[in-house]
């Protein structure tokens, strides 16, 4: 079976099956504030499997209901994971990046009046107080190539101190004006790194609901490649920061301005620290997997301690873990607008299925929405096309991307039976 839906859950909307659709990232909210049918989708040429600065993808914007498309814009700078960051500021203008004139920025496009706004620097996270966070997609592709843009732009690859010092966020205004808030240099030195010779990126940089703090993974590649990342969280205002997790870090979402989720591993410090020993890290810690790999599924889970974490920052990161059957594998988390359920998705599992699973925070349960089978053209290249559930405003509906009918296409789910 291509896909399985939970009883109570309606399949409502589909994109066209001529070309290949997606949203972007799961921190995305697609659906218009004032109008649930409309959602902003990228659409490409039909199962393309390159990354080509000569691939463009149309900016569209989706009425899920009629399933008609409106052909808004087109840009090359995206990513199958990011997209071209694609975003609604308001209920009747976007902003996505863009390259004008050979320089890669973002466009802020009023949809309605056609009034367009090119800005000097690339778009990450928007915040409600008309600002966003900048990185450099350009050297992301250099060092993680599956979140970058295949941009024809010289970057130096010596990763000398000097260009640490110059390379990392930046906070921008609409007015075209920036300032690095939080350097690379910097976050080496928060981690206690300076003194490894590594090839560091910051990556994910999200802002919190009120505009005023974000969060950041600092990541590198070890000596046997495997990905070591630590969570920053930076407050503007007040310009401190603290690490709420390191060593096996990957997806989180804010519940609110001082509480995070996240996948995360927590193990003692000293186990944490050799993991950037070559030696210790080949020949010990590679033995210890193999093995832990043959355990029992419950022990291997005590010993591995990962888990998704719900952390206080407030109130000195205490954490809580969501002890769940249904959540006991990495995915993307996105909480609803009413703050009261999260939506979660997996990575494919043996049988290459991808779930949906909500999550009620008050009670404490969750709910398997559906599986979606991951399609055999992408896993017999060994790619991956993640659902990344995102709300609309009221929550009762769920939009994600899947691959399950054949090509990469997004769709809407009715779940109002199972919210309040």
């Amino acid at each position: 079976m291509k896909f399985i839906l939970s009883k109570g859950v309606n399949l409502v909307g589909s994109t066209s099956k001529q070309y290949d659709h997606s949203v972007g990232f799961h921190d995305i909210k697609p659906f218009n504030s004032k109008n649930d049918d409309f959602l902003l989708v990228h659409r490409f040429p039909i199962k393309n499997t390159q990354f080509s600065d000569k691939i463009e993808t149309e900016i569209c914007l989706w009425n899920y209901k009629n399933s008609k498309t409106e052909i808004i814009d087109k840009t090359n700078a995206w990513s199958w994971e990011q997209g071209s960051r694609l975003q609604w500021i308001d209920e009747n203008t976007i902003v996505y990046n863009k390259i004008n004139n050979n320089e890669l920025g973002c466009l802020v496009n009023n949809i309605k009046n056609n009034d367009k706004k090119f800005l000097d620097r690339p778009i990450y996270s928007l915040s409600k107080n008309n600002e966003f966070l900048s990185i450099s997609f350009s050297y992301l592709w250099k060092v993680w190539k599956n979140y970058g843009y295949h941009l024809d732009e010289k970057i130096n690859l010596r990763y000398s101190e000097d260009f640490y010092n110059h390379e990392g966020i930046f906070l921008c205004d609409f007015n075209n004006n920036s300032r690095l808030i939080l350097s690379i240099a910097e976050a080496i030195k928060i981690c206690g790194l300076q003194n490894d010779n590594k090839k560091y990126f910051l990556a994910h940089p999200t802002f919190s609901p009120d505009g005023y703090k974000f969060l950041s993974l600092l990541r590198y590649f070890s000596d046997d490649n495997n990905l070591i990342s630590y969570l920053i969280y930076f407050d503007c205002k007040n310009n401190n920061h603290k690490i709420l997790a390191k060593e096996r870090v990957s997806h989180f979402e804010w519940l609110d301005n001082n509480t995070i989720v996240v996948w995360a591993r927590k193990l003692p410090t000293g186990i944490q620290s050799i993991r950037s020993n070559f030696i210790i890290e080949k020949y010990l810690i590679s033995n210890l997997k193999k093995l832990i790999k043959k355990l029992n599924p419950k022990l291997k889970k005590k010993i591995l301690s990962t888990h998704y974490y719900i952390i206080k920052i407030n109130n000195n990161n205490k954490s809580e873990i969501i002890n769940n059957n249904l959540l006991d594998v990495d995915g993307h988390p996105q909480i609803s607008h009413d703050g009261k359920y999260l939506i979660f998705d997996t990575y494919a599992d043996e049988l290459n299925y991808q779930s949906l699973i909500l999550y009620n925070l008050k009670n404490k349960k969750s709910y398997l929405l559906g599986k979606f089978k991951l399609d055999t053209y992408l896993n017999q290249k060994n790619l991956k096309y993640d659902l990344h559930p995102r709300w609309n405003k009221k929550g009762n509906l769920i939009n994600f991307d899947s691959s399950h009918d054949g090509s990469r296409q997004t769709y809407v789910l009715n779940i109002e039976n199972y919210v309040n």
